[in-house]
């Protein structure tokens, strides 16, 4: 999924399926320019194998050493179900808040 951002507010969601070129592409070929800034990919922070893992779109993008049973019980709760961000700096912060 990609997340449309306007001063730094996200204003549309998008389907996955297509590459951030296309989209933009897409988007300009309908009279709207985006930044590449703009066109914000999620990370999905999640438990997996008693870990902390971060998915960007659907491919795993980093693995941790952060056990989630070392969490508090509301965290380790969250990250079961996995926790939404849509940008690199935020999800950045996550990580360094649950593994710090």
């Amino acid at each position: 999924f990609y997340a449309l951002k306007n001063n730094h507010n996200i204003v549309d969601m998008v389907a996955k399926g297509i590459t951030r070129a296309e989209l933009k592409n897409a988007l300009q070929q309908n009279g709207i320019t985006l930044a590449s800034d703009e066109i914000v990919l999620w990370y999905t922070i999640k438990s997996e194998n008693g870990r902390i893992v971060v998915y960007k779109e659907d491919e795993l993008y980093l693995r941790t050493s952060t056990a989630v049973n070392t969490l508090p019980k509301k965290d380790e709760r969250e990250l079961l179900y996995g926790i939404t961000v849509y940008s690199k700096d935020e999800m950045n912060k996550m990580l360094q808040d649950y593994c710090s």
